[in-house]
């Protein structure tokens, strides 16, 4: 009877996320790894695959989108949004971003980058939230487009 209750316990265990673990994974893994494991996924399950891609898309990953995607997304966010997005961001990519936006909203968004925020942490997550749901809308209107 206690080798029974032993088995039980084992299966009754740790409840283990995977799908948040591999979110998490994807996140840190760099262009030609994340792709392959992508790719290995999709094979299975491809709407899992796309799931997984959009869930693990961080906002220093708009470096890897080209210049069209990023003007794109500029034009449906808000300068001071993207502004204090940027606040949270290496360097490289805010002069990539900036350099892409008219000169108007760029002066814009970089006077805010500069200046002060009363909540920063939580308004540059949020701001970067925004953006990525735009940039998230944006790639599947050009895979949309690229397939039709």
């Amino acid at each position: 009877m206690s080798n029974e209750n032993n088995g039980n316990n084992n299966k009754q265990g740790i409840f283990i996320n995977g799908k948040a673990q591999i979110i998490e994974l994807l996140k840190n893994m760099e262009g030609t790894e994340k792709e392959k494991l992508l790719r290995l996924i999709s094979a299975r399950n491809p709407a899992m695959a796309k799931e997984l891609q959009e869930k693990s898309f961080s906002f220093n990953n708009l470096m890897n989108l080209n210049d069209h995607q990023v003007r794109l997304t500029i034009g449906q966010v808000n300068a001071q949004i993207m502004g204090i997005a940027l606040k949270g961001c290496h360097q490289k990519l805010q002069r990539r971003i900036l350099s892409l936006a008219p000169r108007a909203y760029a002066e814009e968004a970089y006077e805010t980058l500069l200046g002060p925020v009363r909540n920063e942490t939580k308004d540059i997550e949020r701001a970067q939230e925004r953006i990525l749901s735009v940039v998230l809308q944006v790639l599947r209107r050009t895979v949309n487009q690229a397939t039709i």
